[in-house]
């Protein structure tokens, strides 16, 4: 703020060299105002600034230097001039409402009530002193009463545009649309040259119709008709371009021809406004966004390290900018290696702190980003070692070995882990493969299986237009790296959402949400396989870097939920947090089911292990047809199957390889 003042009073001393005695102070007021009526607020400062100059208690001037300073965003500036003048006139109305609207921004809603109550018992019918009264109800979560003293006056005084205005922002903000539509009709039809009536129309449309697709295609001739009434007023107009953004991106969806041409119109758009406004973090978020699909590789990367510059904490941000490089970079991009440092940071940090199980997240996403940096590679020996992942520890040592075979200290380190991996049950079982160059695991699993829903957001139009897709993605990251927990491979995954898309898709953010009427599209690929029993959806918001998210496990045997979690996190690490949070609730609800994979003389090898969470002498439940017909007990564990016994007589003639088991929690 401090540069930004610097920077407008430079330019305006600057300007005195041309703006001296020839013009009057009140010439230069009025070219101010002019100017000012024309958007163009930094050439309008240097007119004000003479015209201080020229007579430095003049309050228009002031006034005007106030409004401009706020306009560019020199609040401070705009700050010190309105109380100038509130110190010689604290009865100003002009300056009241100018310094009301700045301090509602800051959110210190105590200053407006000193700032305005005294007055609006001497001006009660002031319209702008009244809707600063408004604006200033909102922010204290009083709606309805900034509502019922708006309607009271605008019907004394007759219903002026003004008040017109207002009462239709107020009940949009409400969510009383149809309301809403017609006070802002009614002040489009009393002032057709003002943009912001259209601009709103359009917002309340699209904002009304979002959660409805098929309504949503129905009204874009009447927001592009609105948007355009308003562009033809004001080009430049910001808001009516941003929500053309909207439109277009709807559009190249809805079915209707050149889909492409209405997405790259969309880019242009955003690619204007993200120039225009710098430090504006959205713009730059939806213009890679949008660079992304449209495969600009180059404006895609530049933007999202922009807007992560602005913005470090977005954690939807963040993980989208990952998801970019990992789809569109290699290994060695500049942005994706700062992606994956931050994320080898993170981890460290929360291991530290303590927080194992939200540290993983990290651990993982660095691992896909830049796992062949040496220190990364270290830390995930570490934890492989240390969990008992045994392939996956060998596996990266032969790596290791393979590119710098003159590390003679990996070979120790190799012949004893493989010593141990031939010890364990799997290994005896021939589930594991011992190659010159790799370890293979054929182990099968057959614990319950979870199809992950797009997460629906709970406000219409996100700010982050891929973070349900996002949310579910990071969903699926989190359970793969739970044993007890399947999700479908990633090409019947794709072949599912394909389908789906027919007859369930939003054409803004692109998600497919839940719908009980679309769950048969699960069962495509599983004729002769058992189905996907679980289904998981939910809705989320994320605002202020407050991340909520309202979840459901839908068990379709049941037809029913099984369980709803609430649960919200705020600043860094809420996303990682919030995912292992989700992810051990649905362990813990899920049953521990599995499969008889052999049977021996001796007894069975089940496909359970201490991977799920279970432990040696266990009760193990033989289902068939959902009917208990054996029982036995786990004698020998391995890391994902066991060995198991019964004392039942014959128990060998009646268990047959394929047959559920089921043990109790």
């Amino acid at each position: 703020m401090f540069l930004k003042r610097i920077k407008l009073l430079t330019f305006c001393l600057l300007s005195f060299g041309y703006l001296h005695s020839e013009t009057s102070p009140i010439e230069d007021i009025q070219s101010g105002l002019d100017l000012e009526k024309n958007k163009n607020c930094m050439k309008a400062l240097q007119f004000y600034s003479s015209a201080m100059r020229k007579n430095p208690n003049s309050i228009e001037a002031k006034l005007g230097y106030a409004r401009c300073s706020n306009v560019l965003g020199a609040t401070n500036e705009s700050k010190k001039y309105y109380t100038e003048i509130l110190n010689r006139d604290s009865k100003n109305l002009p300056a009241v409402n100018g310094l009301a609207e700045i301090l509602l921004k800051e959110n210190k809603t105590k200053d407006v009530q000193t700032l305005i109550e005294p007055i609006i018992g001497e001006f009660p019918n002031h319209e702008e002193l009244r809707i600063t009264e408004a604006k200033l109800y909102v922010k204290l979560g009083k709606v309805d009463t900034a509502i019922f003293k708006l309607t009271q006056l605008n019907e004394k005084l007759n219903r002026p545009k003004s008040l017109e205005f207002m009462l239709g922002e107020l009940h949009f903000i409400k969510g009383e649309y149809s309301k809403s539509y017609e006070y802002l009709s009614r002040y489009t039809n009393l002032a057709p040259d003002d943009p912001r009536g259209f601009v709103s129309k359009a917002k309340l449309l699209l904002y009304e119709n979002y959660f409805h697709p098929n309504r949503l295609f129905s009204i874009l001739p009447e927001v592009e008709e609105n948007l355009s009434n308003a562009l033809t007023i004001e080009p430049k107009h910001e808001e009516a371009r941003f929500l053309k953004v909207f439109s277009d991106m709807i559009s190249a969806h809805s079915g209707r021809n050149n889909s492409n041409d209405f997405l790259r119109s969309a880019f242009r758009t955003i690619y204007e406004l993200a120039r225009e406004f710098p430090d504006n973090k959205l713009y730059h978020t939806l213009e890679a966004t949008i660079a992304w699909d449209l495969k600009e590789d180059r404006f895609a990367s530049f933007h999202y390290r922009r807007a992560l510059q602005i913005d470090d904490l977005d954690e939807m941000l963040r993980f989208e900018s990952e998801e970019y490089v990992l789809d569109r970079e290699k290994e060695e991009a500049k942005l994706r290696r700062e992606l994956g440092k931050y994320r080898r940071e993170r981890f460290l940090s929360e291991k530290q702190s303590l927080h194992p199980k939200s540290s993983l997240f990290h651990l993982f996403r660095a691992r896909s980003l830049s796992g062949q940096t040496p220190a990364l590679r270290r830390d995930l020996l570490d934890f492989y070692d240390a969990n008992g992942e045994s392939i996956l520890f060998i596996n990266l040592l032969l790596r290791i070995r393979d590119e710098a075979p003159n590390q003679f200290s990996l070979e120790n380190k190799l012949e004893f882990a493989v010593q141990k991996l031939k010890s364990s049950l799997e290994y005896k079982e021939g589930y594991i493969q011992i190659e010159p160059n790799q370890i293979l695991d054929s182990t099968e699993r057959h614990s319950p299986e979870v199809f992950i829903f797009d997460l629906e957001s709970m406000l219409p139009f996100p700010n982050h237009l891929r973070a349900g897709r996002l949310l579910a993605q990071g969903l699926k990251i989190q359970f793969q790296q739970i044993q007890s927990i399947r999700i479908p491979k990633s090409e019947e995954d794709r072949s599912i959402r394909e389908k789906l898309k027919e007859t369930n898709f939003h054409p803004f953010s692109n998600t497919i949400p839940f719908s009980i009427d679309s769950l048969p599209a699960l069962d495509i690929q599983r004729r002769n396989k058992s189905k996907i029993r679980y289904v998981l959806h939910g809705r989320y918001s994320y605002e202020n870097h407050n991340l909520v998210i309202h979840i459901s496990l839908y068990d379709r045997l049941q037809l029913k939920d099984v369980f709803t979690l609430r649960t919200n996190q705020k600043g860094r690490d809420s996303l990682s947090t919030i995912l292992a949070r989700i992810a051990e609730r649905v362990k813990a609800e899920l049953p521990r089911e599995g499969k008889v994979l052999k049977v021996q003389q001796e007894g069975l090898i089940i496909s359970l292990g201490k991977d799920d969470g279970i432990v040696k002498d266990s009760k193990v439940k033989f289902l068939r047809n959902g009917e208990v017909f054996l029982e036995g007990k786990i004698i020998e564990m391995g890391k994902s199957i066991s060995f198991v016994q019964s004392n039942s007589r014959g128990w060998e003639r009646i268990v047959a390889t394929g047959d559920s088991i089921l043990i109790e929690k």
